[in-house]
Order: C-alpha cells, then sequence, then structure tokens
C-alpha cells in the first residue's frame, strides 16, 4: 500500500511491519498450498479457518478438519468456526469473530496472490516476534524486505 501511495505522489514517512513481508506470507501460504487439491476451495477455506480456530482453542487439526470440510460452503465453515471458537470464549462477540474469520481467510487468499509490482522508497522498520516459526527460515533477518525495498531495513 505504500508502494501505491508512493506511486500516486504521496508521502509516506515510516514503514513498520509486524511480524511479516510479502515473502513470510507467501511461504507460509505455500506450506499449506501444498497439502491442497488444487481448485478445491473448500480445502483452501478449511485450511485457513483451522489455524484461525487453533489460535483460540486447544482442538486437534484433525478434529477441525473432519468437522469444517464436508460443510458446503465458506459460510457454513465460518459460523462452526464461531460456534467453536465461542463455546469456550463466551465473552467474545459473535459478530466480531465472524468478520474477523472470514477476512482471516480472504486476507490470506490476498496476500497470497499478492506480487509486488515496484519497489518501496524508504527505510523500514520490522518488528519480529522472538519465537521463530518454520515459515521464516529461508526468508532472512529482513524476511527478504530488501527485494522490495530500496532503503534501509531495520
Amino acid at each position: 500500500m505504500c508502494s501505491q501511495l508512493q506511486t500516486q505522489n504521496w508521502p509516506v514517512e515510516y514503514l513498520f511491519l509486524f511480524d511479516g513481508s510479502h515473502s513470510y506470507v507467501a511461504a507460509y501460504t505455500q506450506t499449506y498450498r501444498a497439502k491442497l487439491t488444487p481448485g478445491k476451495e473448500s480445502e483452501a477455506e478449511t485450511e485457513a479457518l483451522c489455524a484461525f480456530i487453533q489460535q483460540f482453542t486447544g482442538i486437534e487439526y484433525n478434529k477441525l478438519l473432519e468437522t469444517l470440510l464436508p460443510l458446503s460452503d465458506l459460510a457454513a465453515r465460518v459460523n462452526t468456526a464461531v460456534d467453536l471458537i465461542t463455546s469456550s470464549h463466551k465473552n467474545i462477540s459473535r459478530d466480531l469473530l465472524h468478520f474477523a474469520a472470514s477476512t482471516f481467510y480472504y486476507k490470506l487468499k490476498a496476500a497470497d496472490g499478492y506480487v509486488p509490482a515496484t519497489k518501496y522508497h524508504g527505510n523500514v522498520t520490522l518488528l519480529r516476534a522472538k519465537t521463530s516459526s518454520d515459515y521464516e527460515q529461508n526468508l532472512g533477518a529482513d524476511y527478504k524486505l530488501n527485494e522490495v525495498c530500496d532503503g534501509k531495513v531495520s
């Protein structure tokens, strides 16, 4: 988005990224995509929602897969995800959780297909989690931001 703003001559003074980059997201989604049948959106939806649900619950992945995959569409999967999460977290708004689960899938889908068209002109501050994940192993300390930024990455 900052590159798009710069293309339209809008000044961007600071860019902070929170534990991510174009390459980080691609590494994350490619791991899951490798397990999927090409063209089966139901599998992609299920994988994304399994990851979403596991942020809130300790439900086993295989159980989630068995529960979500046979459902008819994304709406049914999201509704079930909301039911599973709110069964143990009564204080979470169902409406907000429904929005968060739906957008989680659409954001992953959009990020998976994103290829930067231009470089960002400026410095980037990358805030990384102390713990590492499998997704960042081959990305380097800057998560390959040097490929899409001509400034300093710190």
